[in-house]
C-alpha cells in the first residue's frame, strides 16, 4: 500500500531525504582518469613486463599507468559509505567515498590487484584528491561491503615481495571474485581479498617515520588476520598488500569537509580514527635521494589562437616535467596526422588550410616517454581576431565524451558564417587568454557535474567579468542546474540565479529519466522557429542523455526552450540587459539544459546554433510600428567583398552597418531605390545592417569574405 507524505514520521522524511541526496551524489562520484585506450596495456602484459624491473623502476611503470587511465572502468566509480558517532552529545553522521576495490592495472577483463609501497601509493592518493583509510575505514568498509570474501594467503618465504608472487595471488583472488558474478558484479564494494595499507600515527613512531602500516584482511564473519602493524619500512610491499583510495570530500550533516582536516580534527576524528587525532594523515616521501622521471600528465591547460590566414598559436600553461610537445592536426576532428615536434610552449603552428576548421590535439613529452593525448581544441586561421572562443570544459571522464565536441559546437558556428578559437577551461584560468577579448563564449559542459565541477568559484568570478562588460554567453550542459542550485552552496546557487538567469527545476523532465529527448523553440521567442528536435539517446553519435536539467527563468530572463510533448518542463532560458555589476554594457546569455553537441542532425544542430547568434548579433524588429515599409528590403552580394548594394526601393530612411561588438563601422542616408556602400575597410567576419526610418526597421546579417 503506498505511504502518503502525511503518514511519514518527521524521522522518516528525513532520513528519505537524506538517502536520495546522498543517492544522487554517490552517482557522480569517481576517480578523476583518463578513460582508458583499448591499446593499453592489459593487467596480463604489465606482469610480464615488471618482472624484470627494480622496484624504483616498478614504481614508476605503474604511477605512469595510472595516471594515464590504464585501471579498469569498474574500478572507477566510487561507493559511499556511511557511519556516524557521537560527539559532545549530538550525533554526527558522515559520508566518505571509496574505489570498490583495490588499485588495480589493465582493462576488466584482465587486471592486476597492484601492491605498491605506501610511498607510492601516497602520490598517487594525492595526485587523485584522495586520502589512504584508516583502521577504523576499514572495519566500517568491510561492514558495508556487499562482496565478503575469504582471505587467499600464500606461505610467507623471500618470493612473497616479487611480481610473480603478486600474480599468483592475483589469480587466486580473481577466481574467488568471479564466484560472485553475475549477482554481485565488477564494481561492487569487495573486502577480505587484501590487507590494507593505511594511515595511522604508528607510521611516525620508532624508526620514524620510515614505516608502513598494515591492517585487516577480514573473514566473512568479521574478525581479521591483521592487527595493526609498522614493522616493516616503507619501502616494503607484499602480495597481500592493497591500496584503497577514499575521496578527501565527504559529507558531514550535509556539508562538504574534507577527511584530511577530520582526521586532524580535535573533536571530529572519532568519524574516521579510533585512535584520535591524526596531525599527519599522510606519508612522508623518505625514498627519493634523486629525482624520478615520471611520464607527463596530460595537457591539460592549452588554447588555440588566431595568427594569420593559415598559421595559428598554441598557447600552453608551462608544465617543468615536460621536455617537448608532439602536435596531431586533422581537417575533421577524427582523422590525425602527425606528430610534429616542438620545445616551446608558445609555437605558431605553419601551413594550416585557410577558411576551415583545423583541428589540433597535443602529446606532452619527456625522457621517460609521451602523455596520452590531449582532447581536441580547433580554429579558423584568420589574420584578426576571432569573434567566438570555444570553451571546452567537459572533464568528467564518462562513457562517450570523447573529448572532441569542439566538431560539434565548431561545424555549427562556421556554417553560420563565424570565425572561432578555442581554449580548454583550464586555459583561461591559468591566464593563457582573455575571455574579455571575444564577443560570444561558447561553453560546453556537457555532463560536467558535483565532482568536476561546472563552474568553479574561479570560473564563476571571470564569467561574471565576461556578462558585466557585455559579452555574450552560450552555455550548454545536462548537470548545471544540478551542480549549482540544487547542490551548490550560497556563491553557487547566487551566480546561477542572477548570471545563469535561471532556477534549477528537476533532474530530467517530467522527472523521468533517459524517458524524454525531444525539445523545441517556445513560441513568440526568437527560438520559435525551431520545431521539433532531438537529443541524443546514446544511438546517435554522442552519449545518452538521460538527466537533462529541467530550468525555468527567473530575474528577468524568459524561456525560450522547452521539452516537447510536456507541460511547463523547459529546457533553455534566453536573457538580454544588464547583469549585477555591469556599468553600462548589456551583456546575453542563452543558456541550454542539455548539452548542444548531443543535438541531432547535424541540420538541426546548424539550426539551433543560427537561432542562439541571430539573438545575439541581430535586433529583433518587434519593437517598431505600422506597417514594415523595409520587408522587401535585401543586400546584395552577401557575402561580399568590397561594396554592397543595399535595395531599399523608393523608401526614405537610413542605414547602418555594425560589427559583432555592436560597433557602428558605417552609416548614412538611403538613396532613392538602390544605396551603395564602399566596405573594401572592413575586415572579414560577420556584420548586421541596420535599414531604419521613424516607424520602422529591418535588420540583415551580411558576411564579408
Amino acid at each position: 500500500m503506498a505511504i502518503g507524505n502525511n503518514e511519514l514520521s518527521f524521522g522518516m522524511k528525513l532520513l528519505t531525504i537524506i538517502s536520495i541526496i546522498f543517492f544522487n551524489i554517490c552517482y557522480s562520484q569517481s576517480l578523476n582518469l583518463p578513460v582508458r585506450n583499448a591499446s593499453d596495456p592489459t593487467g596480463s602484459q604489465l606482469v610480464t613486463t615488471m618482472t624484470s624491473l627494480s622496484l624504483q623502476d616498478r614504481e614508476v611503470l605503474i604511477l605512469n599507468e595510472v595516471m594515464n587511465g590504464n585501471v579498469p572502468m569498474f574500478y572507477r566509480d566510487l561507493v559511499p559509505v556511511n557511519d556516524s558517532a557521537l560527539i559532545s552529545g549530538v550525533y554526527k553522521h558522515i559520508t566518505y567515498y571509496v574505489t570498490p576495490d583495490y588499485i588495480a592495472l589493465g582493462s576488466n577483463a584482465d587486471y592486476f590487484l597492484c601492491p605498491m609501497t605506501p610511498i607510492l601509493a601516497q602520490v598517487i592518493a594525492d595526485t587523485l584528491d584522495c586520502i589512504l583509510p584508516t583502521s577504523k575505514m576499514v572495519d566500517n568498509i568491510w561492514s558495508q561491503a556487499t562482496v565478503k570474501m575469504q582471505p587467499e594467503s600464500i606461505p610467507p618465504s623471500a618470493q612473497m615481495t616479487t611480481i610473480p608472487v603478486f600474480d599468483d595471488h592475483n589469480d587466486m583472488v580473481k577466481i574467488a571474485r568471479d564466484g560472485f558474478i553475475p549477482g554481485l558484479p565488477l564494481g561492487e564494494l569487495v573486502s577480505g581479498n587484501k590487507k590494507d595499507v593505511i594511515i595511522s600515527n604508528l607510521i611516525y613512531t620508532t624508526p620514524a617515520p620510515a614505516r608502513v602500516v598494515i591492517y585487516g584482511w577480514h573473514y566473512p564473519s568479521g574478525s581479521n588476520i591483521q592487527p595493526k602493524y609498522a614493522g616493516h619500512i616503507n619501502t616494503y610491499a607484499d602480495y597481500s598488500h592493497g591500496i584503497r583510495l577514499i575521496q578527501n570530500q565527504a559529507i558531514v550533516d550535509g556539508s562538504s569537509m574534507l577527511c584530511s582536516d577530520i582526521l586532524m580534527s580535535s573533536s571530529l576524528h572519532t568519524l574516521l580514527s579510533d585512535e584520535g587525532a591524526l596531525s599527519m594523515p599522510y606519508y612522508p616521501d623518505t625514498i627519493s635521494t634523486t629525482p624520478i622521471v615520471t611520464v607527463p600528465e596530460i595537457p591539460k591547460s592549452f588554447c588555440i589562437v588566431n595568427e594569420d590566414n593559415t598559421s595559428s598559436r598554441i598557447l600552453i600553461s608551462n608544465d617543468p616535467n615536460v621536455d617537448q610537445y608532439l602536435l596531431y592536426e586533422s581537417l575533421d576532428g577524427i582523422n590525425f596526422s602527425g606528430p610534429v615536434t616542438f620545445l616551446s610552449n608558445n609555437y605558431v603552428i605553419q601551413n594550416n588550410t585557410s577558411g576551415v576548421i583545423n583541428y589540433f590535439k597535443i602529446k606532452a613529452s619527456n625522457s621517460a616517454g609521451n602523455s596520452n593525448e590531449s582532447e581536441v581544441l580547433a580554429i579558423i586561421p584568420s589574420a584578426i581576431q576571432s569573434e567566438v572562443l570555444l570553451v571546452n570544459a567537459f572533464d568528467r571522464s564518462t562513457v562517450g565524451n570523447t573529448r572532441n565536441f569542439v566538431i560539434q559546437h565548431g561545424k555549427a558556428i562556421e556554417n553560420y558564417g563565424l570565425n572561432f578559437s578555442s581554449a580548454t577551461n583550464e586555459a583561461y584560468l591559468d591566464g593563457l587568454l582573455n575571455l574579455n577579448d571575444y564577443s560570444i563564449v561558447d561553453y560546453i559542459l556537457g555532463e560536467e557535474s558535483t565532482v568536476d565541477e561546472t563552474y568553479s568559484a574561479s570560473e564563476q568570478v571571470l564569467i561574471k567579468s565576461f556578462l558585466d562588460q557585455g559579452g555574450f554567453l552560450f552555455t550548454s550542459g545536462a548537470e548545471i542546474g544540478w551542480d549549482l542550485d540544487n547542490l551548490g552552496n550560497t556563491s553557487d546557487i547566487d551566480f546561477y540565479h542572477t548570471y545563469l538567469k535561471a532556477e534549477y527545476i528537476d533532474d530530467a523532465p517530467n522527472n523521468e529519466s533517459g524517458t524524454h529527448y525531444q525539445f523545441e523553440g517556445v513560441t513568440t521567442t526568437p527560438f520559435s522557429d525551431v520545431t521539433i528536435a532531438n537529443f541524443d539517446n546514446g544511438t546517435f553519435g554522442t552519449y545518452d542523455v538521460q538527466y537533462p536539467d529541467v530550468i525555468n527563468a527567473i530575474n528577468g530572463s524568459d524561456n525560450g526552450y522547452a521539452y516537447s510533448n510536456l507541460s511547463n518542463n523547459y529546457a533553455g532560458i534566453y536573457y538580454h540587459g544588464q547583469f549585477p555589476n555591469a556599468v553600462s554594457d548589456s551583456g546575453k546569455i542563452v543558456y541550454l539544459g542539455f548539452p548542444f553537441e548531443t543535438i541531432y542532425p547535424e541540420s538541426k544542430r546548424f539550426e539551433v546554433m543560427s537561432s542562439v547568434l541571430d539573438y545575439f548579433l541581430i535586433e529583433d524588429n518587434s519593437s517598431f510600428i505600422g506597417e514594415n515599409q523595409f520587408t522587401n528590403a535585401y543586400v546584395y552580394p552577401n557575402p561580399f567583398n568590397s561594396n554592397i548594394s543595399i535595395q531599399n526601393g523608393a523608401i526614405e530612411g537610413v542605414f547602418e552597418v555594425l560589427d559583432t561588438k555592436g560597433q557602428v563601422v558605417k552609416k548614412g542616408t538611403l538613396d532613392f531605390n538602390v544605396t551603395t556602400v564602399n566596405t573594401q575597410n572592413l575586415s572579414p567576419g560577420i556584420y548586421v545592417l541596420k535599414i531604419k526610418n521613424q516607424n520602422d526597421q529591418i535588420v540583415l546579417k551580411m558576411i564579408k569574405k
